[in-house]
């Protein structure tokens, strides 16, 4: 590809190189969690399950990552205790229209309001299209 954004020919752009490893296709969404060789232990993993105690998950170097998890539950249950403040909720429910929407008329069925304006508009359109249309008439004969 060449990038020729500041040139007057098409011969003087520069060859654009592609960043990135093109050694495997990225897939779609993908978003790394951390380097690519970290991966949960299996103890951690059967504590998330909770088929073993958490004694067990602490050994070694997964203490971090059990640390991590406990971390994540306490701040998951403390927003789901979280409400939303009554003065809020009761601003949203009366933002709520009260009755059923109505159905938007056609332009056929609308009501015709004509403004001193437009009928002035109106009328001088309707004098020049016939002073015209009497000029061809007159010409032709």
């Amino acid at each position: 590809m060449f990038d020729d954004i500041h040139s007057d020919t098409p011969t003087q752009g520069r060859k654009r190189e592609r960043a990135g490893n093109n050694d495997r296709p990225l897939a779609d969404r993908e978003v790394p969690l951390g380097p690519p060789t970290t991966t949960l232990a299996q103890a951690v993993h059967a504590w998330l399950d909770g088929d073993t105690p958490e004694r067990d998950a602490r050994r070694g170097e997964w203490s971090r990552d059990v640390d991590f998890w406990k971390k994540m539950d306490d701040e998951l249950a403390r927003r789901r205790r979280m409400r939303t403040p009554a003065h809020l909720q009761a601003q949203i429910m009366n933002a709520i229209p009260q009755h059923a929407p109505q159905l938007i008329t056609p332009w056929w069925r609308r009501e015709f309001v004509v403004t001193p304006s437009s009928a002035i508009v109106a009328v001088v359109a309707l004098m020049a299209s016939s002073a015209a249309a009497t000029a061809v008439v007159l010409r032709m004969r």
